[in-house]
């Protein structure tokens, strides 16, 4: 019992470094990704801040056993720089177009996974009890 106290310790250590690795891999890669795909949309000096923030995390990621402490800020500070890009690439969009979309998300995004749900079937209900009714009586 005393040696598995001793090891919960370093197991919730060693959990803490890997989950923290996966996440700036992750990050390395969605960095990686949104500097393509946005490309024409990201600033040359917002991309010359980012480039070297980026390097310094993959060769971070690449050490078998990295600072959990230091990937942890190097993690933070690439993802601001990441938000920066969507900030960028949502200017360069135009407001209009951008706002559109944004409010049409919105009003569809959020309704649908909570009431969207439940709004289908009222309308269904509707049929559906003539339907189960049917179903029913037979």
């Amino acid at each position: 019992v005393k040696d598995a106290e001793e090891n919960a310790a370093e197991d919730n250590k060693r959990k803490e470094s890997v989950e923290t690795k996966n996440n700036a891999e992750s990050l390395v890669y969605q960095t990686e990704k949104q500097l393509q795909e946005l490309a024409d949309k990201v600033p040359a000096d917002l991309k010359a801040s980012i480039d070297p923030k980026l390097s310094a995390l993959k060769e971070k990621v690449a050490e078998n056993d990295p600072d959990t402490e230091l990937l942890k800020k190097m993690t933070k500070d690439l993802q601001e720089e990441l938000m920066k890009i969507g900030q960028a690439a949502y200017a360069n969009t135009g407001s209009a177009d951008a706002g559109a979309g944004a409010g049409a998300g919105a009003g569809a995004g959020a309704p649908p996974p909570g009431t969207g749900g439940a709004a289908p079937p009222p309308p269904g209900a509707g049929s559906k009890p003539d339907d189960v009714i049917d179903v029913d009586g037979q």
